[in-house]
């Protein structure tokens, strides 16, 4: 029995949380508004991959040497999210909300939005 302690101590003790490398994330534009329309987001950082849209959401994307520049639409409203392939998942791309716009097509003011980058 003092055996078994032992090994589900041990078990417990090596949880080191994520390990770098890697990998794909998924990002949400968390908005305070409900169903949005369209987005246009920046991403900056290295080791940026692969973008690719999740859902409802259309995505046109433009890399460069400093940033990738997205443009998400999602025709009836509602969520806007996509997938991004990373060189290392511990270190998500920064991302910056240029523009979002609502299902009408009126732009919004940016008051708080975000981009939920999650592994």
């Amino acid at each position: 029995m003092l055996c078994a302690l032992a090994v589900i101590a041990l078990g417990a003790c090596s949880d080191e949380g994520p390990v770098s490398g890697p990998g794909t994330m998924t990002a949400t534009l968390l908005s305070p508004n409900g169903a949005e329309g369209a987005a246009y987001v920046l991403l900056l950082g290295e080791g940026i991959g692969d973008v690719t849209p999740l859902g409802d959401t259309e995505l046109f994307s433009e890399a460069s040497a400093a940033a990738t520049q997205l443009v998400l639409i999602n025709q009836t409203g509602g969520e806007l999210a996509f997938e991004v392939a990373v060189a290392d998942t511990t270190q998500p791309p920064e991302a910056v909300i240029q523009e979002v716009a609502g299902p009408d097509d009126a732009l919004r003011t940016l008051t708080g939005y975000t981009l939920e980058i999650v592994r």
